[in-house]
Parts: C-alpha cells; sequence; structure tokens
C-alpha cells in the first residue's frame, strides 16, 4: 500500500526557466542571456554543484572561465546569488495535488537534485509546511537516479520503499526509484490532470 508520496521539485512541483534569471541581468538582451545560460546552468558542472562535488564559489569561477566578454562575467556572480528569484516558481495546480494528499492521510517528501542554495528558496514550494521530508542531493553528496540516494531517502525517514510513490518528470529518475523498490510515475508531459486522476485512484492512507 502506498503511504508516502515523494515529489521532485523542478518541473514537478515548481517551474524552472533559468533563461528568466539571466535575462533580467542581461537587461532583456536574448543572445546575452543564452550565453549566460550556457556558461552556468547548461554545463555538466551544474549537475556537479547539485551533487555537491563543487561550490557555488568554485561554479562562479568556472561559468566566468567560459564567457569571454568581461561584462558578462561580471554578471555571474549576481546571478549566481538571487537566479532562484525568477527560474523558480510554482507549477499551477499542484498546490491543490499537496493540500488533497495531505488531507488523505500520505506523508509527503521531496527528493530533488539541487544544491546547497535549495534552503534559501525552499519556502517556495507550495504548502512546504505539510512535507514531512525534504532530502537535497548537495546535502547528501548523491544525486538521481543513483539507488543510493532513494536508499538515503528510506534510511533518513524511517520509510519503507515498497510504500513510496515517486513523482519526478525525467524518465531516467523514475527508472532509478524503480530499481530502488518504489512505485514511480514520470510527469514528463506536465499534465497535472492526469496525475490527478491518477493519484485519485490511489487507496487514501
Amino acid at each position: 500500500m502506498i503511504r508516502n508520496i515523494v515529489f521532485d521539485m523542478g518541473m514537478v512541483l515548481m517551474d524552472y526557466h533559468p533563461t528568466l534569471s539571466c535575462l533580467r541581468h542581461a537587461e532583456g538582451d536574448a543572445e546575452k542571456a543564452q550565453a549566460l545560460r550556457a556558461a552556468i546552468f547548461d554545463h555538466p558542472d551544474w549537475v556537479r554543484l547539485d551533487g555537491g562535488f563543487i561550490t557555488e564559489d568554485e561554479l562562479t569561477a568556472l561559468a566566468q572561465n567560459r564567457l569571454e566578454e568581461p561584462s558578462l562575467r561580471a554578471l555571474v556572480p549576481a546571478i549566481m546569488t538571487d537566479w532562484h528569484t525568477d527560474a523558480l516558481s510554482q507549477m499551477e495546480g499542484m498546490d491543490g495535488v499537496v493540500k488533497d494528499l495531505h488531507d488523505r492521510g500520505f506523508k509527503l517528501y521531496v527528493l530533488s537534485n539541487a544544491g546547497v542554495r535549495f534552503r534559501v528558496y525552499q519556502s517556495k514550494l507550495p504548502h512546504v509546511e505539510l512535507f514531512d521530508g525534504i532530502l537535497v542531493s548537495a546535502e547528501e553528496k548523491m544525486l538521481k537516479p543513483d539507488k543510493a540516494i532513494f536508499d538515503r531517502l528510506c534510511e533518513k525517514f524511517a520509510i519503507k520503499a515498497e510504500e513510496c510513490l515517486f513523482i519526478d518528470d525525467v524518465s531516467r529518475n523514475v527508472e532509478g526509484a524503480q530499481k530502488a523498490g518504489f512505485t514511480a510515475y514520470c510527469f514528463a508531459d506536465g499534465d497535472v490532470a492526469r496525475l490527478k486522476e491518477y493519484l485519485k485512484a490511489l487507496p487514501d492512507a
């Protein structure tokens, strides 16, 4: 029986659009914004940051080195400090999903590939006060889809894999959860109405 619902964050609970931060700092210049996004968010170093394998200061320096124009290099520290203010917003309809699951007796958790800055913006999550636990990859120095991070979630919050439903928009993460013994739902289509129908069919916890 499913007793625990485990959510990914980006593109599940929250929309994630880092270009918006780059555009603001580049004063609306789309070409400059794309260069900034490529140097910061789209480079494999961003995944290393999420894994806790490099610091924000180290990523800042690495991203600056990838940019030839001094004026763009100068923008990187500010973007690294406040990107979440523009890039993250609640996914429409997910506040209702979270509230309904809580009211039906399910325990709620977040399992996110995210850097340590997560704790700065976690209050933006829909109904964050209703969650029973949040596990952040950078704090554990583990990353989805590795089985170890799903095992760690269960260990940290004393829950059983076979009683967990994991919701993620990335198929490899869904597959990783299944290998760890979770039931898993792929939210790649972003269809909240379809997700609601799936969850409605679950027996109340």
